[in-house]
C-alpha cells in the first residue's frame, strides 16, 4: 500500500472503532439496558471495538533477543 492508502485504511478502522464504542455506549444508557441481550450486545460492540485496535491500530511489539 501507499502511504496514502495506509493513512486511509487506519483512518477507516478508527473511525469504525469509535462507531462501535458509540454503539456500545447507546445500548448501555438504554432504559433496557439491564437485559441480558442488551448486555451481550454492549460487550460484543467492545470486543470488536478493542480487537480493530490491537489488530490493526497497535503497533507490532519488538522481539526479544
Amino acid at each position: 500500500m501507499t502511504p496514502r492508502e495506509q493513512a486511509a485504511f487506519v483512518a477507516g478502522i478508527e473511525t469504525a472503532r469509535q462507531m462501535a464504542m458509540t454503539a456500545a455506549v447507546t445500548i448501555e444508557v438504554r432504559d433496557d439496558a439491564g437485559e441480558l441481550r442488551q448486555q451481550a450486545a454492549v460487550a460484543a460492540l467492545q470486543g470488536l471495538a478493542g480487537g480493530l485496535k490491537a489488530t490493526f491500530l497497535t503497533p507490532p511489539a519488538e522481539p526479544e533477543e
